[in-house]
């Protein structure tokens, strides 16, 4: 349980991580359409909830393997720091950049107060796994043609979300195929 964890934790920072490179490359490169601000919130946050929901279920997977109720507050706190560290950057209006990581953080951690919508979690690792195997799909064939990755920094975010997103949802299948036998 500590390592799927882990791995979750890993998994949704580096997917954070390259979501802004992303979006910092973007937002240097193209001009800004205008947005209402309410429109902006609502779509910044439902593009990052799935992110947190995964880092707010790896930490609640430390918690449980640790048996200490702060791994999940202090795993909520460090993905809200991430969250308004990133957004800082943005060209977000004011709003957003308030709101959004307190909203998305309060969202990550829902399924950990509410019991019967806990499949979320399981449902977001897993579906991390399969966006981890696209991104290992499509950088495979960019490499065998001879591309490579614009900085050995992108390189590795790229390879470690790779690696954990599918490790995590591999362990989060596995502990939900144990789960329906017991």
């Amino acid at each position: 349980m500590l390592l799927r964890g882990i791995l979750k934790v890993t998994a949704a920072a580096t997917g954070l991580l390259l979501i802004y490179s992303i979006t910092y490359a973007m937002e240097g490169m193209t001009t800004r359409l205008p947005a209402t601000p309410l429109y902006e919130l609502a779509r910044s946050t439902l593009w990052i909830l799935p992110w947190m929901l995964l880092f707010c279920s790896g930490a609640e997977d430390i918690g449980k393997a640790t048996r200490t109720s702060w791994a999940v507050w202090a795993g909520f706190a460090a993905g809200m720091g991430l969250l308004f560290y990133l957004e800082h950057f943005t060209a977000d209006t004011l709003l957003t950049k308030v709101v959004f990581p307190l909203a998305v953080a309060l969202g990550g951690l829902l399924p950990h107060f509410v019991r019967s919508i806990r499949f979320v979690y399981i449902v977001c690792s897993l579906a991390v796994g399969i966006a981890g195997l696209v991104v290992f799909y499509f950088e495979g064939s960019a490499l065998l043609s001879g591309s490579s990755f614009a900085t050995r920094t992108i390189g590795c975010l790229v390879v470690t979300f790779g690696i954990s997103s599918v490790a995590a949802a591999a362990l989060s299948a596995t502990s939900l195929q144990v789960s329906k036998s017991k």
